[in-house]
């Protein structure tokens, strides 16, 4: 197998890093921009191609790692090769494979993979990818091949439902990009009530970092805390007497999933005027 990859950004090159350490043979990049291409293959010590007829003669295998608004434009340039018999592959949280139309045609094999990972630099992000599931979806024979070289490279991989893409991204980005949105809102909130924003951030990021850890380890309700959890309604109270705007949204919103979680982890208190509050 030999894997080329099309888009040199910060999955590409981590996943062809990634993959060249684990001793997996991986031909090379192409890219909107030759000069990206270069750069990654340097990183990575494969090679660069200069058009897309090029990485598709040395490979068997394509990795599609560009943004999820130009998967289905690279698709329709790949389509137009004999391919019969090729792996192709995407990286999209959100998308399923089904963005390959008329691949069945072509007598390719389609596929989506999707590491559950932030990828922060393109340089760096590779180092920790041992600790990233990953999630695949796709026709049987694309699945296999895939998940056996993600396995070789130590990694667990679930095979959800093409239907399921969406849903499945939504729920990561709920615990990744919105988690950040609240923790901006609350420091915000805290350089409201003097404190600088490198203060705000000291001060909390133990709080963070310590409630992070116990949900992951313990799981969110045995780890839930604080007011809600408490019963405590005169502190909710007071919270919403002076929270605005969108701020008092996302505690209303957060704190009706907290009274949920406090009911399940303490069915003997009687939560009835707790919800009161976030209905």
């Amino acid at each position: 197998m030999d894997i080329g990859i099309i888009g040199a950004g910060k999955v590409g090159c981590s996943m062809g890093k990634y993959a060249t350490q684990h001793w997996i043979p991986v031909a090379g990049y192409y890219s909107k921009t030759m000069q990206s291409a270069m750069e990654a293959a340097e990183f990575t010590r494969t090679e660069c191609f200069e058009d897309l007829t090029d990485i598709i003669l040395a490979s068997d295998t394509l990795w599609i790692t560009t943004p999820d608004d130009s998967i289905r434009e690279v698709w329709d340039c790949i389509a137009r090769y004999d391919i019969q018999d090729y792996i192709i592959c995407h990286f999209s949280g959100s998308l399923s494979s089904d963005v390959f139309s008329g691949i069945e045609k072509k007598k390719a094999h389609p596929c989506s993979i999707h590491p559950i990972y932030a990828f922060s630099d393109k340089n760096t992000s590779y180092q920790k990818l041992n600790e990233a599931y990953f999630t695949i979806e796709g026709d049987d024979f694309a699945v296999e091949k895939m998940t056996a070289i993600l396995e070789k490279m130590g990694n667990k991989v679930v095979r959800i439902k093409p239907q399921m893409k969406a849903l499945y991204h939504g729920a990561a980005s709920l615990v990744s990009n919105h988690v950040l949105g609240v923790i901006e809102t609350g420091i915000g909130l805290m350089q409201d009530c003097g404190f600088s924003e490198e203060e705000a951030y000291e001060a909390l990021t133990p709080l963070i970092l310590n409630n992070v850890k116990a949900g992951c380890k313990l799981g969110c309700k045995e780890a839930l805390t604080g007011p809600i959890e408490r019963n405590d309604i005169q502190t909710v109270d007071r919270h919403l007497s002076v929270l605005t705007g969108t701020a008092k949204d996302i505690y209303e919103s957060v704190g009706n999933e907290l009274v949920i979680m406090a009911k399940e982890k303490n069915p003997e208190r009687d939560y009835t005027g707790m919800e009161m509050r976030f209905k």
